[in-house]
């Protein structure tokens, strides 16, 4: 009898070792959004050979556990809603249910500081707060996290958006997800993954290293250890400890603020972010559509002046080579003596337009000026621009930061005129004048802008 009791309490002992039982990340809970329009997986562990059913919305999907104790799950698409609905997942002999499930679109919102920047310290922070009672929108808040390899279960759950709970989440995700919401009428799941003074490769996972060759050797970087466990620039180690377990729980797209910490790297940051892109959407499954800001102007110190417009020609790159990708410009919006500019509401809200405009085909001004072409004559050059209907400046003045240069390269300030979508540009110190630059200086704050109100894009013609 007592070599039963011992063979049978190796037995369930083993079991236990086996699996921790039916369990799902923690991207499920109540509260959630449910990606609508698309299929929607659902997965999870449990014990090898077990039967799994999920059911939502009159759907029931079954699947088994495998050997490595993993199964999937894939919803049909269902339409946007805000009844709450129950999703039940259930085993043998163990079940687990989520209330209070929405389905709208799911926005992943990454990057560092500037996305993390909570609504509690930007501007006008008590009446914007004390105004968010939104409880169609939702918001997951990733704890900070490192980790030299993918990482289990990210300690977070989705909560109605409230006064309460969005004082600690991101300016900038929040006035995002807002403006979606109020314009779509929609729900909305913010799911927010930041980290401050963080570099883009930490984001990255391994295919997307591996997607660009001048890139893929920092995939074999040693494993992190000691002192160096806390790094948080060191390739994919943010991508491991912040999304990994939750991937890919469907999404519409990602929004991104991110560029201090790579802002010295010039044109490398183009293929940093086609990294970072490809392997999201190889893991995702499909091209989402990716919009980010361009980092404002700053003072760095005693940096040189030409090293900010350099990565801004960078981060403007990004947006015209990858598909499906946007930037929004904040130019005007900067603090040029505090990396973080206090103003949340505007890169938010643009980054909605990027979206409203790239992803749900609405008619709306998402660009400021952008540079298109340049037309010499004999003393002035003729600058042409894209989304520059009823060109403008900001404050009624002469378009500022304009340069040009001769045959020499030397860069003169430049008197400009604006003439219909064209700024008009000479200088008697350059009689023959051959290029130009825009707001070619890390503390340009030009005052070009479109009938929109938009800023146009730095930029310099050769």
């Amino acid at each position: 009898m007592m070599k039963r009791l011992f063979i049978g309490l190796l037995i369930l002992l083993a079991a236990e070792c086996f699996s921790e039982g039916l369990q799902l990340p923690t991207v499920f809970s109540d509260h959630m959004v449910l990606q609508r329009d698309q299929s929607v997986p659902v997965w999870g562990s449990g014990t090898p050979g077990e039967k799994i059913t999920v059911e939502f919305a009159g759907q029931s999907k079954t699947a088994v556990v495998d050997s490595s104790n993993h199964w999937k799950i894939m919803l049909d698409p269902v339409p946007a809603s805000s009844e709450p609905r129950k999703l039940a997942v259930s085993g043998s002999g163990e079940a687990v249910s989520f209330s209070d499930v929405l389905v709208g679109d799911v926005w992943l919102c990454s990057g560092q500081s500037n996305m993390e920047w909570s609504m509690d310290r930007t501007e006008n922070a008590q009446e914007s707060i004390d105004a968010a009672d939104y409880p169609l929108i939702r918001l997951y808040d990733t704890p900070r996290r490192v980790a030299g390899e993918p990482a289990g279960r990210i300690d977070a759950a989705w909560t109605r958006c409230s006064s309460e709970r969005v004082s600690t989440f991101s300016g900038v995700a929040y006035y995002f997800g807002r403006k979606l919401h109020q314009d779509l009428d929609v729900p909305v799941g913010l799911w927010l993954s930041a980290y401050g003074g963080t570099k883009i490769e930490a984001w990255t996972p391994p295919c997307g290293l591996k997607s660009v060759e001048l890139l893929a050797d920092t995939v074999n970087l040693p494993p992190l250890s000691g002192e160096d466990k806390e790094d948080r620039h060191i390739p994919t180690v943010l991508y491991n400890g912040m999304l990994h377990d939750n991937v890919p729980f469907a999404i519409r797209g990602a929004i991104w603020y991110q560029g201090e910490s790579n802002h010295t790297e010039g044109s490398l940051y183009v293929e940093r972010s086609r990294a970072l892109i490809n392997g999201w959407r190889e893991l995702w499954g499909r091209d989402f559509p990716f919009y980010f800001v361009q980092i404002a102007p700053y003072q760095y110190k005693e940096e040189d002046a030409r090293i900010l417009p350099v990565f801004w020609e960078a981060q403007a790159e990004v947006a015209r080579t990858i598909p499906n990708t946007g930037m929004a410009v904040i130019s005007e919006y900067t603090t040029l003596d505090n990396i973080h500019p206090v103003n949340k509401e505007v890169p938010g809200e643009r980054l909605a337009l990027l979206a409203e405009a790239g992803t749900y085909g609405m008619d709306v001004e998402f660009s400021g000026p952008v540079f298109q072409g340049l037309e010499k004559s004999d003393g002035t050059l003729t600058v042409a621009f894209d989304f520059a209907d009823g060109l403008t400046t900001r404050n009624g003045k002469m378009p500022n930061w304009f340069e040009i240069a001769g045959d020499d390269g030397a860069f003169y300030l430049a008197q400009a005129e604006i003439k219909g979508n064209c700024v008009v540009l000479h200088s008697p110190r350059v009689p023959h004048p051959q290029a130009v630059r825009f707001a070619w200086h890390k503390r340009a704050v030009p005052n070009l802008i479109n009938a929109a109100g938009l800023p146009a894009v730095s930029f310099r013609s050769q």
